[in-house]
């Protein structure tokens, strides 16, 4: 038995351009050791540490990915940023939300073409501010030349407290910015008068629509959008963010297991090299004779 030393054995990270090993790993968690043929290493730091991070991208609710300098700092990287950052591509589209956001980004008032989405939210009467019911379906509303110009009208058609309901929806309307932080987006509309007399009910639906992932992932949140969300989510928001700065310190040290091997177990362990086996149809090796012990 001989011992093999460190140098003389298998690399596998060096069996590869290190560069691209370097690149791929930066960019997705365990994609380098994948194109390294370190495959069970490779999916560990693909589901673990990408599914960390996108855990916490759902538990806070979209609103968590961000770079959210103060103004006038020196810095254009916050602390909480450059954590997540590590956990690579998932992480960079908040470098460019904040310049799609400040781009002709408003709040609508008038739609331009037809919208339809699913909605949840409540029915209120405006006078009270008393919530009726819940509301669960779906929203189809167009543009219309009403009689002092351009308004929205369209319909409600789903569930108010799990009963089936149709409302009519026109007057006043409010829809968030198409580009802002979370997955869903603020719409609010006057339900149509109903009455036999032809007077207003003097109610209004408010509630969300989905918002695409385009134009909402890493988009950073304004203070009131955040005040609501922390408050109430609470400690869960918190866990999200806790779950994405841990997934992107990780994929530094896998980054660096890539390029430069893992820190401990390699060479630090007693490895040996077995004698090359023999051919079972040799013949045996002879037993060396001994001495006879001498008789009196």
């Amino acid at each position: 038995m001989s011992t093999v030393s460190q140098d003389e054995r298998r690399k596998p990270w060096e069996e590869h351009n290190v560069f691209a090993s370097l690149v791929l790993a930066v960019l997705i968690p365990g994609l380098g050791h994948l194109y390294q043929g370190r495959t069970i290493k490779g999916l560990i730091y693909l589901f673990g540490i990408l599914g960390l991070f996108l855990w916490g991208v759902v538990l806070g609710e979209g609103i968590v990915v961000y770079n959210l300098p103060e103004r006038g700092a020196t810095r254009q990287i916050t602390l909480h940023y450059a954590a997540q950052l590590g956990a690579g591509a998932v992480s960079y589209p908040a470098l460019w939300q904040t310049r799609r956001m400040a781009k002709d980004n408003h709040a609508v008032r008038q739609l331009e073409r037809p919208l339809s989405a699913k909605f949840s939210g409540h029915l209120i009467n405006m006078t009270s501010e008393k919530v009726e019911g819940h509301l669960i379906g779906t929203v189809k509303l167009e543009p219309t030349k009403g009689e002092y110009g351009a308004e929205t009208a369209g319909v409600f058609t789903g569930t108010l407290e799990g009963k089936p309901i149709e409302l009519p929806l026109e007057g006043s309307f409010y829809l968030d910015p198409p580009i802002a932080a979370g997955f869903r987006r603020t719409l609010k509309c006057n339900v149509a008068a109903a009455t036999e007399d032809g007077s207003s009910p003097g109610t209004m639906i408010t509630g969300f629509i989905p918002r695409s992932l385009v134009n909402s992932y890493g988009v950073p949140p304004d203070p009131d959008q955040l005040q609501e969300v922390t408050g109430r989510l609470g400690k869960q928001h918190e866990l999200a963010l806790v779950f994405t700065w841990i997934a992107g310190l990780l994929n530094i040290l896998a980054i660096w297991d890539c390029v430069q091997g893992p820190a401990y177990g390699f060479g630090d362990e007693t490895w040996t090299k077995n004698e090359p086996e023999k051919d079972p149809a040799s013949p045996p090796a002879p037993v060396p004779a001994t001495n006879p012990t001498p008789t009196a």
